[in-house]
């Protein structure tokens, strides 16, 4: 069965209430982010070669 799928204007979707909590991002320190990845088996932690192969998506 197809997945159902929305169409949205990117007026729409500048509208749209973010999910994230910038307050929070912006406070959560590296031993919190450390102590964060420690606990989640999914999860790991980025070498200084991989954090460079990132590139900044928008500036605030």
């Amino acid at each position: 069965m197809p997945e159902q799928m929305t169409r949205l204007t990117l007026q729409q979707i500048r509208k749209l209430k973010s999910l994230s909590d910038a307050k929070k991002f912006k406070e959560t320190t590296e031993e919190e982010i450390d102590r964060q990845i420690a606990e989640d088996p999914d999860l790991y932690q980025l070498t200084d070669e991989e954090l460079k192969q990132f590139e900044l998506a928008r500036r605030t």
